[in-house]
């Protein structure tokens, strides 16, 4: 019954009745586990009590598992929900021949770090961009050019000299904060001999990115795209120019911001309200694609899908596509 505990890492510090069923458990053990001490249940989620972690570090090391207890963040949903999401994701899709590569509560730098006001605002029902504005936006597109496939080098901006640039004028890095990034390593063999690059520490060279991202209100969502096209310029100019839409065999490479809602019907309705501001919401930041999903169409999923590209398109909804 306890080895149960070690569902409960660092990457998947909560969990609900139903995550654990999805992942094989016996959900049943649960509420004993509770009476004993060893987790803890609030807001309809467990996790380790401080008995539970060292249970839990007795039992990874019995089992040479190589993992830390999870400590449970303050918010205790979001993160369940960020676990039943990988799962679902996961039991959808085989990934032959690839890798999938999940990063729960990621936090990616975005250059300037600027607040919701001065990312974007909402003009008689028009989409303004306002981050164009920013004087260090305008700095960094004229100090770190993009680079051409045929030009990239992985030394084409040197790790001292980006450090010390970002010292002298970013100091403090703004956050795009993602629920679930899933970084899909597509017949990762064929890339062996690429050694990596100096600016790239989660790997995003070779790799197709998935943003999952749970949908907020509009204002937020929008700065979520913003904050996207932050991201992607960063990459574009400042980490791995010349690496971010094509491969090092010379295949695109995908960036999708994935809104993630409970239900469909709240995906068609944020399908719709997004929708309705078109190429704006990737007109800066193209290539990459904004796409809507619901919990209940993965859950409806009665048929495994070979790769995640045959997947998304059947149980999401597109709301922007690149421009072409």
């Amino acid at each position: 019954m306890e080895q149960i505990l070690t569902r409960f890492d660092e990457k998947n510090p909560c969990w609900t009745a139903d995550a654990l069923a999805l992942a094989g458990e016996d959900a049943a053990v649960l509420p004993a586990l509770v009476s004993d001490g060893a987790l803890e249940f609030s807001e309809g989620v467990y996790s380790l009590s401080e008995a539970g972690a060292a249970e839990f570090e007795k039992l990874a090391a019995e089992m040479f598992l190589g993992v830390k207890p999870g400590r449970a963040p303050a918010d205790r949903k979001r993160r369940a929900d960020c676990t039943k999401l990988r799962l679902l994701l996961d039991n959808a899709h085989i990934q032959r021949w690839g890798l999938k590569d999940y990063h729960a509560g990621a936090k990616l730098a975005v250059y300037p770090k600027l607040p919701r006001r001065d990312i974007c605002s909402l003009a008689d029902g028009r989409l303004v961009w306002k981050y164009p504005d920013a004087p260090l936006w305008n700095k960094i597109r004229a100090e770190f050019p993009t680079a051409a496939t045929s030009g990239r080098r992985t030394d084409l901006v040197p790790p001292a000299r980006l450090a010390a640039w970002l010292d002298a004028n970013a100091p403090e890095a703004g956050s795009l904060d993602v629920d679930l990034l899933y970084l899909c390593r597509y017949d990762f063999m064929q890339y062996r001999d690429f050694a990596g690059h100096p600016n790239d520490p989660l790997g995003l060279v070779n790799a197709d990115r998935f943003l999952f991202v749970f949908a907020g209100s509009e204002e937020e969502n929008l700065e979520t795209v913003g904050k996207f096209h932050l991201w992607l310029n960063g990459l574009r100019r400042l980490f791995i120019p010349g690496y971010v839409d094509r491969d090092t065999l010379e295949q695109d490479s995908v960036n999708w911001l994935v809104f993630v809602t409970r239900t469909e019907a709240e995906a068609l309705k944020l399908t719709q309200d997004l929708g309705r501001y078109g190429s704006a919401l990737v007109a800066n930041a193209n290539p990459c694609e904004v796409w809507a999903l619901s919990f209940e169409a993965l859950k409806n999923i009665k048929e495994k899908r070979e790769v995640i590209w045959e997947l998304l398109p059947d149980a999401a909804h597109n709301i922007q596509r690149t421009l072409i």
